[in-house]
């Protein structure tokens, strides 16, 4: 279960979602894109969800950011965890890049954590897979089997389980990288000051996906068909109780909702719940370009970057007359005969008319205008 040469046919084939790896060296030559020092100081934001986890002659406690201060948390064997960091630090939604085979959909945050010797989070299970990035310094990792495994409560911030079998234990260094499906029971300790950086993955349930659509605005009530039953004489069994419902029935009203999931509102509706990534709310990204300035900046040559953490979606096969991508729940429809240079722009991060993007969209209004909106929203940035 260690791959020295990592190849991603290989991994999705042997290892993806069925059981653990360690890929040496998935990194040559790693250098942290961060230190703790200003881990610190988004742990000290309110909007960046933060936690303190450590642990003394075997007692655990947890604290919930942000903080002021860290001289009465960080004692004994402490981490620092921070969520969300690529949604702030370009260099470190770089890092997403490492797992670009995998769809942006699927994917959650990165997560960094910082240690001091000998601490870690406790063995536990996680229901989503993650790829964890050994930066600074070093930690052991022992990975198990999925199984019935008691769960421990020791601080109501945090869950562990009461132990397992390894079928992994290795010590990382820095470039190493550890991949842990879900339910896959797991503690790393470390073994020196280290970082580590754990690009997680969604998973939702089948529930969740359900009760999201419905909080969508993409499905119109008015266009929503109502429950018809004109051959009520075929479903039911004769001298059928007014109160029991025939399997036929049931079976009528799983296909009426079938119906509306195969919809295109439905569609829309799902791809705008899975484009959502809680983005930063920062206005001083927000911009006020009009569409001639935009005009004027892309017919000089300026470059259309995509911002940090910025993640757009859109369905492979699309049967309308419009191309419709989302980005954290906002859905962008543009005419078809646009689509290749969008398909471009969403999944580059730089671009430049005449170069990446063809040339002639400089005199195409509507792209100008689409260019307009995401420039205005903050989701593309103007970049000389």
């Amino acid at each position: 279960m260690i791959i020295t040469d990592f190849d991603q046919a290989h991994f999705l084939n042997e290892y993806w979602q069925k059981k653990p790896c360690i890929i040496r060296g998935f990194i040559d030559s790693f250098t942290d894109p961060i230190d703790e020092h200003e881990l610190a100081g988004l742990a000290q934001e309110d909007e960046i969800d933060s936690r303190v986890v450590s642990c003394i002659n075997g007692q655990w406690s947890a604290s919930q950011g942000p903080f002021d201060t860290f001289d009465e948390i960080c004692t004994g064997a402490w981490s620092l965890l921070v969520q969300g960091v690529d949604r702030y630090i370009d260099d470190i939604d770089e890092l997403t890049q490492l797992v670009s085979f995998i769809p942006n959909w699927r994917l959650d945050d990165v997560m960094i954590s910082f240690s001091n010797e000998g601490a870690g989070v406790g063995p536990h299970t996680d229901e989503y897979d993650v790829f964890i990035i050994q930066g600074k310094g070093s930690r052991r990792w022992q990975v198990g089997l999925p199984g019935n495994y008691t769960e421990s409560v020791p601080h109501p911030l945090l869950k562990q389980i009461d132990g397992f079998s390894p079928i992994i234990d290795e010590i990382l260094l820095p470039g190493d990288v550890v991949y842990i499906p879900p339910k896959h029971p797991h503690n790393g300790v470390a073994l020196s000051d280290c970082l580590n950086y754990s690009i997680g993955f969604r998973a939702p349930t089948s529930l969740e996906i359900l009760s999201g659509l419905v909080d969508e605005n993409s499905i119109n009530p008015a266009t929503s068909a109502r429950y018809t039953d004109p051959e009520l004489i075929t479903l039911r069994a004769e001298n059928s109780k007014s109160a029991a419902i025939d399997l036929a029935e049931i079976t009528k009203v799983k296909q009426h909702l079938i119906q509306l999931i195969n919809s295109e509102q439905a569609e829309n509706a799902l791809l705008q719940l899975l484009s959502r990534q809680s983005l930063p709310s920062d206005e001083a990204l927000k911009a006020d370009y009009t569409i001639e300035e935009t005009f004027k900046a892309l017919s000089q040559g300026v470059s259309l970057c995509r911002m940090t953490g910025v993640k757009p979606i859109y369905a492979e096969h699309q049967v309308s007359d419009k191309f419709v991508f989302f980005i954290d729940g906002n859905l962008f429809a543009v005419a078809k005969s646009l689509r290749n240079d969008f398909e471009t722009l969403l999944n580059s991060r730089e671009v430049t008319v005449g170069m990446e993007l063809t040339e002639d969209l400089i005199n195409k209004p509507e792209f100008i205008a689409v260019v307009a909106e995401l420039l205005n929203v903050g989701y593309w940035v103007l970049l000389d």
